[in-house]
């Protein structure tokens, strides 16, 4: 296949995995004000598109912390376009089977591991390009991501309830339901941001390596980075409404007062994983975290941990599936080519 034919399916690929990820996580934002009646289904996912395009185009402007790592893994040549056409499909498989079975995943471990599995497959069946310095830091991104993100989400969610709980004792029921839904509405907003910092940066990052793999230096730079922000902001007004009752139902049911706890510290770790450790995390295993924490701190909160278990499953399974079915097929393909 041509240098050219490949890119142009990268792009494709891209393209439409921006649109259905940015579809399929809109619950992480929008689930929660709309339980409580913070904001109304209209209002959050328009709320979700500008704010992601917003954050889209911040994620661009600080590309430079997250790109030496993919830089890395991808050869030049059509390889390099290969491992990562292959990868971004087999991202956007899983995030289309995990949208259809309801489930809150993170696409971008899903991405992560699809490009990380091709280039291993790669690099072991004919280039020897990588080696453990080149995977470590990828490595330690999803180990970060998978692990210590989501018990720091749960701790920092459950022991936020105590001072605000305690400050809300003595007043009365109604205006701490207010005060909670306006807080509430404002933590929706900064997940979205967080989540289009983080896409933006990653998506941005494939399309970047794709044109320096095939070689091509005519594409503008920001004609690539408005492509994405547009993207990820349409892809956000096709919510995924089975996704959004897990995490609004499932999981447990929050008042108003601890569902602006859990939205806040979702967003909190999201812009400081961005913007402060610059490392990649999920906003979607940040959201389960979090619900999970602020509902083990709820009174009456029940928390259904057959449901935690299995998003949880999920998110382990991602990175594995993802890994092996992208190195089985730039396997088959090296070995046959």
């Amino acid at each position: 296949m041509s240098t050219l034919l490949l890119l142009i399916a990268v792009f494709a690929l891209t393209a439409a995995f921006s649109f259905v990820v940015a579809g399929r996580d809109t619950p992480n934002a929008v689930a929660l004000p709309i339980a409580s009646g913070a904001l109304t289904p209209t209002n959050a996912v328009a709320m979700t598109a500008v704010m992601r395009m917003i954050g889209a185009v911040m994620g661009v402007s600080t590309i430079q912390f997250f790109a030496a790592e993919f830089v890395a893994l991808v050869p030049s040549g059509n390889t390099g376009l290969a491992i990562t056409a292959v990868g971004v499909a087999t991202a956007l498989a899983w995030a289309i089977f995990t949208w259809w079975r309801g489930v809150a995943v993170s696409s971008s471990h899903a991405l992560t591991a699809s490009i990380t599995g091709g280039a291993i497959a790669v690099s072991q069946l004919s280039s020897n390009h990588l080696t453990l310095t080149d995977l470590s830091p990828i490595a330690m991104g999803i180990i970060i991501s998978l692990f210590a993100s989501p018990i720091l989400a749960m701790l920092v969610a459950w022991l936020l309830t105590i001072p605000v709980t305690w400050f809300a004792k003595d007043t009365a029921p109604h205006r701490v339901s207010y005060a909670a839904r306006g807080a509430l509405a404002i933590g929706s907003a900064a997940n979205a941001l967080g989540h289009g910092v983080q896409y933006g940066q990653r998506i941005y990052i494939v399309l970047l390596m794709s044109i320096s793999a095939a070689g091509v230096d005519t594409l503008s730079n920001w004609v690539i980075a408005a492509s994405v922000v547009l993207l990820l902001g349409l892809g956000s007004m096709v919510t995924a409404w089975r996704v959004n009752y897990t995490l609004a139902r499932r999981i447990t049911i929050l008042d108003p007062l601890h569902s602006a706890v859990a939205s806040s510290t979702s967003a909190l770790l999201l812009l400081i994983g961005s913007f402060m450790l610059h490392i990649p995390l999920s906003s979607s295993l940040t959201t389960v975290a979090a619900i999970t924490g602020a509902g083990t701190a709820q009174n009456n909160g029940v928390i259904r941990w057959v449901q935690v278990l299995r998003l949880m499953s999920y998110f382990f399974a991602t990175v594995i599936i993802c890994a092996v079915i992208a190195f089985a097929i730039v396997g088959v393909i090296t070995t046959l080519v």
